[in-house]
């Protein structure tokens, strides 16, 4: 039994494979029920609606910590407003003003409080006091834990604060960090609320070495609301990616939470806060997000331009950092939470798992018992079979009884027809070779390597005995010798080229069956020469056996057609100069010998890049095209017009002559003009030539 090839219109093949579809419809029917009963796409759904509550959950928090703690500093700043109108002096102000900043930075547990007056010096500096806390959530009441940035070393002093190693005495503002005071300073004009004005930076950096920060800030003003400054805090990027634990999302390997921001009329989201040495693997930090919506109804996206070989989902929140109609309403920032789309789907891809698992397990059931069930069915056919492939087929057969009777039926008709078969086979040969009919047959089959051939194989295809012999015991060799004549075919269809000298042609028909391949072969040799014959009385003038007047405008027309790819072309009118005269003066005899000349020097022109054809008695038609330019081709009729003087003809009266031409040329630039309105202007420009100097070429002028 071969197990590794099966025959699809085998029993064991069609009974395995009628147990494998039962099962595999079976396992289809109970996976489109869970399928088209929703329980995948309300997996999904969940998944959505997870992913959604916990990035929504997380977006509350971070609004909650930002309106009830962070920026809870109302009280503290109305304070400092009374200081700074009680007191002129900057000092004395900012040593009143230090114990409210200090509170402040208690009760918004933030890293930072800063207070900025609007006294810049020539050198870009301002008066400011800024103070950092860089662990929060630790509070020493002796401010041990406290830094002094910026402000006054003796303030410093005063109130038992160390400085920090970036510490200034004044706040110097530059390009890189003016945003967090200059916006929300620009805009006070607007209202002397100064919560309305309020502004939240993108994260930057104080001084070049200085950690990543975000600051909310606000205009300051005295208590007659003169502007005065920007008063806000700071909150490290560390210290608030502590609010967003990618824990939230999944317990390993979470992309977790990143801070987005855009302006209202954007599309794309730019990422300005990231988490996790995961995160920032997968998402490009310097390239704004590009998203596809997948689920409206939750705010979930895929992100497209990922570094993940897993597609990615996010749910986008908004943060809501400002109120309607104030100064920065445009800039919006979004909570994103991210997950790869293995973990969002990690309990519908196990639905999905167990569903292919179930079906592959059914459809191995339904081969391994299909094909048990279907073998002992048809072992004793396969042996019958056997028998059969492995007779003499030149011989009557004898086949042994398998016990079934349908399939002993079946073999006694085998054997009658095989023995019917064999009679035929020899009538048929002996009934070719009465007919005479030139035609012959092979085949072979993939069992075996003798080849069946009549005996008018080896005349058709000039194969000697002793090659016939060899070739008919060897199916390689057969096929070898057989595809070497198919390699040379003649230009008509199905017609191969035996030999050329003598023309032999054949025609082949071949049928390929399963197991063998039938093929006849048929002399077409006189039908060959005899088309031959007529395509060349048809095309061919008689006489220079060149292309007739139809012939060449037929073949013209087809390259027109194509012009654009044949590069520089050229038509040309040639007239032969003096013929009449030299009729009249030697014979027609001596006419045709002139025009045979002509001819063979035209012939000369262009190698195989032209197309030649005789239009009248002494007119002839040269098309020239695949040339570089212009000049490459007037240089070759200038050569042409040269060699004719080394070619003279002797003529019956001892006289030698040249031919003499004349030539008109016409510029083919375009599929504008047709073939005719070419011939037209190439004659033209032969007019002028034989009227101004015969035995030359005139160029037509450019339309």
């Amino acid at each position: 039994m071969n197990f590794t090839r099966f025959d699809k219109k085998s029993i064991i093949f069609k009974l395995t494979s009628f147990v494998i579809v039962i099962i595999i419809f079976q396992a289809i029917l109970l996976i489109a029920t869970i399928v088209l009963g929703g329980v995948l796409s309300q997996g999904k759904d969940i998944a959505y609606s997870s992913l959604s509550d916990k990035v929504s959950n997380r977006k509350d928090y971070m609004q909650r910590e930002m309106s009830n703690r962070w920026i809870n500093m109302d009280a503290y700043v109305s304070e400092i407003s009374k200081s700074i109108s009680k007191n002129g002096n900057n000092e004395i102000f900012f040593s009143d003003a230090a114990k409210y900043l200090i509170s402040m930075l208690r009760t918004t547990q933030t890293t930072g409080v800063f207070l900025i007056l609007n006294d810049e010096n020539n050198k870009g500096e301002h008066s400011a006091l800024y103070l950092r806390d860089y662990d929060p959530l630790f509070n020493d009441y002796n401010n041990k834990d406290l830094y002094f940035l910026i402000g006054p070393y003796e303030l410093a002093k005063e109130i038992n604060v160390p400085l920090d190693e970036d510490w200034n005495y004044r706040m110097k503002l530059t390009e890189d960090n003016e945003d967090f005071y200059r916006k929300p300073y620009e805009k006070a004009y607007l209202s002397n609320d100064s919560r309305l004005l309020s502004y939240w930076s993108v994260p930057f950096k104080l001084f070049p070495k200085d950690q990543q920060i975000i600051t909310y800030s606000e205009p300051f003003f005295d208590k007659d609301n003169n502007l005065r400054g920007v008063i806000g805090v700071e909150i490290s990027v560390s210290y608030l990616t502590q609010s967003l634990p990618a824990t939230d999302l999944q317990q390993k390997d979470s992309l977790g939470y990143l801070i987005g921001y855009k302006r209202k009329n954007e599309d794309e989201i730019t990422p300005v806060i990231m988490t996790g040495a995961l995160q920032k693997r997968m998402i490009d930090s310097d390239k704004k997000i590009s998203l596809t919506h997948i689920s409206p109804e939750k705010d979930i996206y895929r992100i497209e331009n990922s570094n993940s070989k897993d597609d990615i989902y996010g749910c986008i929140e908004k943060i809501g950092l400002y109120k309607s109609n104030t100064p920065f309403e445009e800039e919006e920032w979004y909570l994103v939470g991210m997950m790869t789309e293995h973990s969002l789907f990690s309990h519908v891809l196990k639905i999905k798992n167990i569903l292919w698992i179930s079906l592959s397990i059914s459809i191995l059931i339904g081969i391994i018992g299909g094909y048990i069930i279907s073998y002992k069915f048809t072992k004793p056919i396969i042996k019958l079979a056997k028998q059969v492939r492995e007779s003499d087929k030149s011989k009557a057969i004898r086949l042994e009884a398998t016990g079934l009777s349908e399939v002993d039926e079946l073999s006694r008709t085998i054997q009658f027809a095989n023995n019917a078969l064999l009679e035929s086979t020899v009538k048929m040969s002996q009934i070719i070779d009465l007919v005479g009919v030139p035609i012959g047959a092979y085949e072979y089959k993939e069992e075996r390597d003798r080849v069946f051939v009549t005996d008018q194989l080896k005349v058709l295809l000039s194969i000697d005995d002793s090659e016939m012999i060899r070739i008919v015991s060897d199916k390689a060799l057969f096929i070898e010798k057989i595809n070497k004549i198919l390699s040379r075919p003649h230009e008509e269809d199905g017609v191969y080229i035996v030999s050329e000298d003598p023309d032999k042609y054949v025609k082949f028909k071949t049928v390929k069956n399963s197991d063998s391949t039938i093929g006849v072969v048929l002399d077409v040799t006189e039908e060959i020469l005899e088309k031959n014959m007529i395509k060349e009385e048809r095309d061919y003038d008689p006489l220079t056996k060149i292309y007739n007047r139809k012939a060449i405008q037929i073949r013209i027309q087809e390259m027109l057609s194509n012009i654009e790819t044949l590069g520089t072309c050229g038509i040309l009118m040639f007239d032969l100069d003096n013929l009449k005269t030299m009729n009249d003066t030697y014979g027609h005899k001596w006419g045709d010998i002139y025009i045979k000349a002509a001819v063979e020097q035209l012939k000369t022109i262009g190698n195989d890049k032209k197309v030649l054809g005789r239009r009248s008695g002494d007119e002839f038609v040269l098309f020239l095209y695949g040339f570089s330019n212009k000049e490459e081709l007037k240089a070759l009729i200038d050569n042409f017009y040269i060699n004719l003087e080394n070619y003279p003809l002797n003529l019956p009266d001892g006289k030698v002559k040249t031919v003499t031409i004349s030539a008109g040329l016409m510029w083919v630039e375009s599929a504008e003009l047709t073939y005719d309105e070419l011939l037209h202007y190439a004659d033209e420009a032969l007019y002028k030539a034989k009227k101004s100097y015969k035995g030359t070429c005139c160029i037509h002028e450019s339309l």
